[in-house]
């Protein structure tokens, strides 16, 4: 249907009163009134009872009348959400995320994106980095945060944030109580560590360590930050791990800072 026959109907039907519709369109009687019967032709139904002297509306255009303002606010939304799907702001995203990097800023940049953007749906998968790369390359995700970057050219990456590694220990170590430690320090530590083989991380702090001079002696690995958490509680090892991994511990792992160079994540 031509919008702009509906519109011509409903200032019709508002005025009963061709003349008077006319002049509120600023067009000319016989126009109207051809669009008029056009409109009838499409529907296949009279909308007017006309007479010499009156216009009224049959019970056709009585119902259509009743529906013109949905009929106008539902092409109004639909209008809108077209220009917001063309700009980006509806639809779906399929957003994956390493329980690591669950952490603010990135919580926080969610919930504004989900205020700004009230029609996009968005999904998240807590996903290894190589799951989310490959997920990526196949196009069953459109975004991921992870720690380190991946050299591809299939990619476009960019750093929203950068923060220092830090020696997670248990209370009871003796270096906790130390306002920074030195990475040669932890050679003969007993180390905690997310997989080597899944974790793009645990392979970067584990090259810094090398860096350092040794090769950390890994315990156990994991594949949660919380199950790392419990273990360094319970005085299983010492760990190597973002500085805001102390916003998800509930206590009892001491959190000391790197001396420089400290390496960034």
């Amino acid at each position: 249907m031509d919008m702009r026959l509906l519109r011509y109907f409903a200032v019709l039907a508002d005025e009963l009163h061709f003349g008077r519709a006319a002049a509120r369109l600023h067009i000319s009687q016989p126009p109207l009134s051809q669009q008029i019967r056009i409109l009838e032709e499409e529907m296949g139904t009279a909308l007017f009872l006309r007479s010499q002297h009156r216009v009224e509306l049959t019970e056709a255009g009585k119902t259509l009348k009743e529906q013109a303002p949905l009929i106008f606010a539902q092409f109004e939304r639909a209008i809108d959400l077209t220009r917001c799907a063309g700009r980006g702001e509806v639809g779906s995203l399929e957003i994956g995320v390493i329980s690591s990097a669950m952490v603010e800023p990135i919580p926080r940049t969610l919930g504004a994106f989900a205020r700004q953007h009230p029609q996009v749906r968005w999904t998240l998968h807590e996903m290894t980095p190589a799951a989310q790369i490959q997920a990526l390359k196949e196009r069953r995700l459109d975004v991921c945060f992870f720690r380190v970057s991946h050299e591809d050219p299939e990619i476009t990456s960019e750093v929203v944030l950068r923060e220092a590694a830090v020696v997670a220990l248990p209370l009871a170590h003796p270096l906790a109580s130390r306002e920074e430690i030195a990475l040669r320090e932890l050679a003969t530590e007993r180390f905690l560590s997310f997989g080597l083989l899944q974790s793009q991380l645990a392979r970067f702090l584990r090259d810094c360590c090398v860096d350092a001079g040794f090769t950390p002696r890994i315990e156990q690995e994991v594949v949660e930050l919380h199950t790392l958490l419990c273990l360094l509680r319970e005085g299983l090892g010492v760990a190597l791990l973002p500085s805001s991994a102390q916003q998800l511990s509930s206590g009892g792992v001491a959190f000391v800072r790197l001396a420089a160079p400290a390496p960034e994540v």
